[in-house]
């Protein structure tokens, strides 16, 4: 018997015209109201519900003396994560840009800056961070409190995506795993602001960045003293998006089945659109799903071999009955 899959859910309303041209021209644009309250209470508590149970992984960008917490693959052990990735309005909003034939789930990621944390995220572009290849890959920066710049809202290099530049990844906790390449590191544009056009908007929850994979962008830390900043990012891909491993890119802790130069699908980059894949969602849909031993173990062996290794250790998976 097919799986019963839920209705997807109609977008608020479909990124205009403008919005779409502003996209291609600047790299980046802040889309208001795409998300409805109801959906962004849901994951407001969800995501608290996963920083209470230690994160998902076990929050690996995270430093909780400083008050800030991140995670990715959140979608692989919690419901509502799964559920926003794969049957919200986000798909279609991405199909918008991407213009693709089919859309695939790329990742999602959470990050979370309490009242007053310093931690500031460094300039960076995203394509650098993945194993993979293309450029047909649509962000969604989604705000679940009042964001300013003084709180951390995310600036982006206007034009900047059209560079021939890249620039290395670098994370806030600044991992020397992640940031092992030969690319320089990005400017502090920050202090560049005679010499660039930094793109930034005051945002309420419900509105969205929208952004692609070469944009440079970055912020500061939460200046804040009252109010937290938390936000999600989803990440959609199109045709042109291939599988490229290489060194010091996004470590992969779940099996995906994939070789070098395929297109991203299987049970790790599902496809949303035209519809959801039973054959690639089934063992998630069954429940949570935790990490490949095989995949952790051949990441921390390579880990060890690099000389990355200090700190790094499997954690726990979160507690299936409380997935959702």
């Amino acid at each position: 018997m097919a799986m019963k899959f839920p209705d997807r859910a109609a977008p608020r309303r479909r990124l205009r015209p403008e919005e779409l041209t502003a996209l291609e021209a600047d790299g980046a644009i802040c889309a208001r109201g795409l998300l409805d309250k109801a959906t962004v209470d849901h994951m407001r508590d969800a995501l608290e519900d996963v920083l209470a149970q230690s994160g998902v992984i076990g929050g690996p960008l995270s430093m909780p003396d400083d008050g800030f917490h991140g995670d990715v693959f959140v979608w692989k052990l919690h419901d509502a994560f799964r559920d926003l990735a794969l049957f919200s309005c986000l798909p279609e909003l991405a199909n918008q840009i991407l213009r693709s034939t089919s859309v695939q789930f790329f990742y999602e990621q959470f990050f979370v800056k309490r009242a007053g944390s310093p931690i500031d995220t460094p300039w960076h572009q995203d394509l650098p961070f993945w194993p993979v290849a293309g450029t047909q890959v649509a962000s969604f920066w989604i705000t679940l409190d009042p964001v300013s710049r003084a709180s951390s809202g995310l600036e982006f290099v206007r034009g900047s995506h059209k560079w021939e530049k890249r620039y290395k990844a670098v994370t806030p906790n600044h991992d020397p795993y992640m940031a092992d390449t030969d690319l320089e590191a990005a400017p502090d544009f920050s202090q560049l602001r005679r010499e660039h056009e930094l793109l930034g908007w005051d945002m309420e929850p419900g509105d969205v960045l929208v952004f692609g994979p070469l944009v440079a962008h970055g912020s500061g830390g939460n200046a804040s003293q009252d109010r937290d900043r938390r936000a999600l990012a989803f990440r959609y891909c199109g045709d042109d998006v291939t599988f490229a491993p290489r060194h010091a890119t996004m470590p992969l802790l779940w099996d995906h089945g994939l070789e070098p130069g395929d297109r991203l699908g299987g049970p790790l980059f599902p496809q949303v659109l035209p519809e959801v894949l039973e054959s690639e969602v089934a063992t998630r849909w069954a429940g949570p799903e935790a990490p490949s031993d095989r995949a952790v173990a051949a990441f921390l062996a390579h880990l060890e071999e690099t000389g990355f290794g200090a700190g790094f250790e499997k954690k726990p998976l979160l507690d299936s009955e409380r997935s959702e």
